[in-house]
């Protein structure tokens, strides 16, 4: 196994580096004393691995050689013979190519996939006692989980969730220039863009192949989520009531789940399942990256848990590629995209229904503890759908004493001061570039 450890260092470092699109990702330094590992979840094929390769990159522009790096990837076949005991054979292999940096305290050990290779755990924090290097790790979203890290490594580690591209990334990655002040005309040429992306997402292989493979390769995602990420991992058996509620999920994106409901509705078509096990899978689902739940804000954690959660794809794409009534997806595909990019600020996020029937798509509670609301809609030009947000939000404001509040539309700018404060109109390609994605 050292053999084979030694040829695939060899020939990372005789192999041209993959350039990456830059990814909005900021990785915390640590003194010399603090020894943590950072760890990358995400969905399957969201670019983990492109992000080893951003930090690679990243290191070689601050002058670091590429020797002083190890790169390994633990899917590769030669790796599938693997043993726990194999693990001193990855160090010896390593510093007998290079014994001159057997004490250097610059090293980066990226090892991608890890969560295929026996004992992991213990090797990596072995490695965070007893040596300098530091450790860059990654795994299926479902084997390699921030909280079983969190007890597999015991606080040793500092997470990072990897999406798809948001549009500011999949504008770079198209080449395309998003000046700050753009003229009118590029202006609609980037609303174009907007559309294009909501529609088809932020995966980074869907932006290089044609239109018409687009469903069919986000549909072979999911169902590698599914089999392998859920069925294989849970030791589901009960696969088309699985599939049938991923697909419930996925064609209702930006909805209200009712659990009852779906256990009902299954029932009716024959399908044996109970609640419980529905609660599990959607658990399951959720820990898989590939949708989220969104629950009601209330005062009472019981209070809350009664109410149903709304539900949101990791990615805008996934709806298009479920879709039964694509015309009509339009609004919850950019509702899906406020979502995603609320989410990277890793602050709570909630929903706000009122007793008047009113709803605010979004209210974060951040750590000092303010509110920040905010709405998503496609346009306000209507007067009625004009009339029916800005009453949701005012009612909102009176109610939790909030003084600003938010719609992301689509391209639409505006300032509209109601009795209880300011509510802004704001175009999701200024809103989304305003936030810091760490």
């Amino acid at each position: 196994m050292k053999d084979v450890f030694k040829q695939l260092i060899i020939d990372f470092h005789a192999r041209t580096l993959p350039r990456p699109v830059k990814r909005q990702i900021k990785l915390p330094v640590f003194p010399a004393s603090i020894r943590k590992a950072i760890v990358f979840i995400g969905m399957r094929r969201s670019g983990k691995t492109w992000i080893l390769y951003q930090t690679m990159h990243d290191l070689i522009n601050q002058g670091t050689p590429l020797k002083k790096m190890l790169y390994i990837d633990f899917s590769d076949d030669r790796l599938a013979n693997l043993e726990a005991k194999d693990w001193q054979l990855l160090l010896d292999a390593y510093f007998e190519l290079y014994p001159e940096l057997i004490h250097d305290p610059d090293l980066h050990f990226f090892l991608d996939e890890i969560h295929d290779a026996p004992a992991w755990n213990k090797f990596i924090r072995r490695l965070l006692d007893t040596e300098t290097m530091k450790l860059y790790l990654t795994g299926s979203s479902a084997k390699l989980l921030s909280r079983e890290i969190a007890t597999e490594l015991r606080g040793r580690c500092i997470t990072r969730e990897i999406f798809p591209l948001s549009f500011s990334e999949y504008l770079e990655f198209n080449k395309v220039r998003s000046p700050k002040h753009p003229s009118s005309k590029v202006k609609s040429a980037l609303t174009n863009h907007l559309q294009k992306y909501l529609h088809q997402g932020g995966f980074p292989e869907i932006q290089s192949i044609a239109k018409e493979f687009h469903r069919e390769l986000l549909q072979n995602y999911v169902d590698t989520v599914i089999y392998r990420d859920i069925a294989e991992r849970y030791e589901i058996s009960n696969l088309p009531v699985l599939k049938r509620f991923i697909l419930h999920c996925l064609q209702n994106a930006a909805s209200s789940l009712s659990i009852n409901k779906i256990y009902n509705t299954f029932r009716s078509m024959g399908l044996s399942i109970g609640k419980n096990s529905l609660y599990e899978y959607l658990g399951y689902i959720e820990d898989s990256y590939c949708v989220f739940s969104v629950p009601a804000f209330e005062l009472s954690a019981r209070k809350s848990g009664l109410k149903p959660k709304k539900i949101y794809p990791v990615d805008p794409g996934l709806t298009t590629a479920y879709t039964l009534k694509d015309s009509m997806e339009h609004a919850a595909r950019l509702e899906t995209a406020v979502f995603v990019h609320l989410r990277k600020q890793g602050q709570p996020i909630f929903y706000f229904d009122m007793p008047s029937g009113y709803e605010v798509d979004f209210l974060i509670q951040k750590d000092n503890g303010t509110i920040e609301l905010t709405q998503a809609c496609l346009s306000i030009k209507d007067p009625d759908t004009k009339k029916r947000e800005l009453r949701a939000l005012e009612e909102a404001m009176q109610i939790l004493q909030v003084k600003q509040a938010t719609i992301v539309t689509l391209d639409e700018s505006e300032e509209i001061i109601v009795q209880s404060g300011l509510i802004r109109c704001v175009p999701f390609m200024t809103w989304s570039s305003n936030f810091s994605e760490d």
